[in-house]
């Protein structure tokens, strides 16, 4: 029984629906990327798949119209709560609907990108003899790497419109974003017997959220969080994880440490007085667990200190557009174990030189802790184009359709549009999509009227 079946645009749904079942989270593109390539084939629709994964189809339109590239992402974030029992790279999603919202039962709902894939496939299925000639793209792997967009041959196209369906707030037409890059910190550990108890610690309750449009929230790191724990109680690191995706800021932390329980108790308590107006939910939970072997004073202290001497979170906001994020890092994921911790950063700027600058600070201070930086996937930043006919003739449409004028923005997320402007020359591009919340979390949901509007757009 189809759970989206009463939603309309039913063919939408239906096609969000499926793609919800095939498990797609970053780097597991397969599965997802032979459901596009057989539902060209069925359709008769002329398919290209390259080596990166990356599906394009083409459907035939009015020959007197310009052809019009559509294009969306394969990937989601992958990321659950606390007990929801998933294998992200088998299991498809619990989804439900309440009616208003489209949703995951304590899990991801992978609208950031699923829902653009599902409407674009809907507009590919649909006879109109008024069309333009479509071009449609799906990449792979946009959220951890942007390696689709980077490795896919332009050649085959010939659309010089394209709208990216890539974003989340209807009503914002975005036409400028944020470029990107990720940095790896590695630092080397050693290790000491110690004859304090080991004791599990849990930091819970943070909001996380999106590490681009999120970033100015005042939203805590639970990592940078546990790091100051640890540097205010003394404690022994034995081992540490938290966040899952870089791209996302860590809601959650979990330390193994040598240390009274009262001291950490104690600390957290101190702590959390500066905490609470930010993060008023963040909880620590101590438990006791077997003995175990942990860092040197001095390794411990230098992964605490390197995590919280490295920058985080908004770097510089735009001289030109008011209250708009320039540039920023993001520490998305820690670890410490087999004796190195690892610090994933993702670095953004709307101007690139700036993001430059940023990754040679991360790795001169990496340096002084006796760690090494290696920076990876960068990707341009998407400049604003003060002549664009396909953003006068969107603002002209959505006006007519809704009574109502859009805003044109500069995001400071990553948008694969950066990429493609950089391709092919002489682009016109915006990107659009409808009101999803909370994306990047178990909390994400999906605005069905807003997805029918954006669909009718």
């Amino acid at each position: 029984m189809s759970v989206f079946s009463a939603l309309e645009p039913q063919n939408v749904f239906r096609f969000f629906e499926d793609i919800c079942a095939i498990p797609h989270g970053s780097g597991n593109g397969k599965a997802i990327g032979d459901y596009c390539e057989a539902f060209a084939v069925s359709r008769r629709l002329r398919c290209l798949r390259d080596a990166y994964g990356n599906v394009v189809i083409f459907k035939d339109g009015d020959p007197d119209k310009a052809p019009v590239l559509l294009q969306g992402h394969l990937d989601m974030v992958c990321v659950s709560e606390p007990g929801v029992a998933i294998d992200f790279l088998r299991d498809g999603l619990p989804v439900a609907t309440d009616g208003e919202f489209v949703f995951s039962r304590g899990t991801s709902l992978g609208a950031d990108d699923g829902i653009a894939v599902a409407m674009i496939l809907a507009l590919l299925d649909e006879v109109d003899e008024k069309f333009p000639p479509i071009e449609a793209v799906f990449t792979m792997d946009e959220e951890t790497s942007m390696v689709g967009a980077s490795g896919l041959d332009v050649s085959c196209l010939s659309a010089r419109r394209m709208i990216n369906l890539d974003s989340e707030a209807e009503g914002i037409f975005w036409v400028s974003c944020a470029g990107g890059e990720r940095v790896t910190v590695s630092l080397p550990l050693q290790y000491a017997q110690s004859e304090t108890p080991c004791v599990m610690l849990h930091v819970s309750g943070l909001a996380g959220g999106h590490s681009g449009t999120e970033i100015d929230k005042g939203r805590l790191n639970a990592v940078r969080c546990m790091a100051e724990l640890l540097q205010k109680s003394g404690a022994r690191l034995v081992s540490l994880t938290g966040g899952k995706v870089d791209n996302a800021i860590p809601a959650e932390c979990d330390a193994v440490v040598c240390a009274d329980t009262a001291d950490i108790q104690t600390a957290f308590d101190a702590l959390r007085v500066q905490w609470i107006d930010a993060e008023p939910q963040i909880a620590l939970k101590i438990e006791d667990i077997s003995p175990c072997v942990p860092l040197t004073q001095e390794s411990s202290s230098a992964v605490s200190g390197l995590i919280s001497a490295l920058p985080c979170g908004v770097q510089a906001f735009s001289r030109e557009i008011e209250n708009f994020v320039e540039t920023s890092l993001n520490l998305g994921v820690c670890t410490v174990q087999n004796g190195t911790a690892e610090l994933h950063y993702s670095v953004r700027s709307s101007v690139d030189a700036s993001r430059t600058a940023l990754v040679r600070r991360v790795a001169g201070i990496a340096e002084t802790f006796g760690a090494s930086a290696a920076a990876s996937g960068a990707y341009p930043a998407w400049q604003y184009r003060t002549n664009s006919p396909l953003r006068e003739r969107a603002v002209e449409v959505y006006t007519a359709l809704f009574s109502s004028v859009p805003k044109i923005e500069a995001i400071h997320a990553g948008l694969e549009c950066g990429i493609f402007s950089g391709k092919i020359d002489g682009l016109d591009c915006i990107s659009v999509g409808p009101d999803i919340f909370d994306i990047h979390s178990p909390l994400e949901r999906l605005s069905v009227a807003s997805t029918a509007r954006m669909f009718s757009f």
